[in-house]
């Protein structure tokens, strides 16, 4: 009997992340979207990032939309229906011609990934175990994206350029599936009680969710580029995708301290640690043209990058067990991960990554400052709060 409720739990858990994930899956694998759109389809560069800059701006816009909504609307039905027309619409993508024309398509499926994340979102912070939930979702992300950035290049040769868009709408329809899978779920539906001075002011959860931006504007915009970076530093392009895919495996580990520790061992020493590992790997990185030093950059940030993102998610959803913190926590940081392509762009110069890389190292910088505060005060606060119990 404990073994069923195990498994079920379990299937639960990555049920749910699978098909919160697939509503902006192309992030997982951005570099892959990026080298595609600027290769074999035909765009440059810089329209290339500016792409998928729109593709995450439409995210942001369904993420807002899904806020007002999450009380309102039936959440199975909701989601099933956006990554349904979402399917459609990445299949439909091969045959969209025209950079202006691109631009506004992806806006739109943007839009409903962004809507259906932006829910699912909601879901995740109100099961009984958001640490595990959100650590869950990270891990799902980090394997898809690594196996997709691995598999991608072969793939391409098989089909055409276009592929990735194959790939997109397979996800999604995946997902479809998975939610009539799901068995009946208790959500918490109340808002859970904290000591007035943790997020008592609005100026602690302003200063967290203005550090979670920056963090994802800062980790996207390496992200997008860095498999332009290592075929800049002389790197062969299936080189360069085998260590992203390989590197992108430390992801994992990353994602499953949440889902190991929870909140037992306290989260601002993971989180303060994390943002430490990622702001050497962007310094690191502008040295990629040794392939140890590429490949140890990423490493560094691939491992950080979920940990960081996972321990702040869960924060939001214990202050606020509705889940609506939570999805304004989606919109800031689907407002990262759109604006960190467009901002590298605008900092690529005549090929060189430097400026990009070394600012990109600021904004970490930054965003551990605006988190020290908030995250400290919610450490001091749960000494007092007896702590929750959650089952396996």
């Amino acid at each position: 009997m404990l073994s069923t409720i195990l498994v079920k739990n379990i299937w639960t858990y990555f049920a749910l992340a699978f098909i919160c994930m697939a509503g902006l899956a192309y992030i997982n694998f951005l570099p892959s979207v990026v080298s595609a759109l600027a290769g074999g389809i035909g765009f440059s560069e810089v329209e290339a990032g500016q792409i998928v800059a729109l593709n995450g701006y439409g995210g942001l816009l369904g993420s807002a939309v899904a806020i007002f909504l999450v009380r309102r609307v039936n959440w199975k039905a909701t989601i099933a229906c956006c990554l349904t027309l979402l399917t459609l619409m990445d299949s439909a993508s091969i045959w969209v011609e025209g950079y202006s024309a691109m631009l506004g398509w992806r806006f739109v499926a943007g839009v409903l990934g962004g809507l259906s994340l932006g829910v699912a979102f909601s879901v995740l912070a109100r099961l009984n175990n958001p640490d595990r939930a959100f650590g869950t979702l990270l891990f799902v992300q980090f394997s898809i994206g690594s196996l997709v950035v691995y598999l991608l290049p072969g793939l391409e040769a098989l089909i055409n350029a276009y592929a990735v868009f194959y790939v997109m709408a397979s996800i999604a329809l995946l997902s479809v599936v998975f939610i009539a899978l799901l068995p009946r779920l208790e959500l918490s539906k109340d808002v859970k009680q904290r000591p007035r001075s943790v997020f008592g002011e609005y100026r602690n959860a302003c200063l967290l969710l203005a550090a979670i931006t920056l963090y994802q504007i800062a980790a996207s915009a390496i992200w997008a580029y860095v498999g332009l970076i290592g075929l800049a530093a002389g790197i062969a392009a299936e080189r360069a995708s085998s260590y992203i895919a390989i590197t992108g495996l430390l992801g994992l580990l990353g994602a499953m301290l949440p889902v190991v520790t929870g909140s037992r061992l306290g989260r601002l020493n993971w989180v303060v640690t994390g943002v430490a590992l990622s702001i050497m790997a962007a310094l690191l990185l502008d040295f990629a043209q040794h392939a140890t030093l590429y490949i140890s950059a990423m490493a560094l940030l691939f491992f950080a990058w979920p940990a960081v993102q996972a321990y702040l998610l869960a924060v939001t959803a214990e202050v606020d067990g509705s889940g609506r913190l939570t999805s304004m926590a989606a919109v800031v940081s689907f407002v990262g991960l759109a604006t960190g392509p467009l901002l590298a762009s605008s900092l690529l110069e005549k090929g060189t990554y430097s400026l990009m890389l070394y600012v990109c190292a600021m904004l970490f910088v930054l965003s551990y400052l605006l988190l020290l505060k908030p995250v400290q005060a919610y450490e001091r606060s749960a000494l007092v709060v007896l702590p929750s119990k959650y089952p396996a």
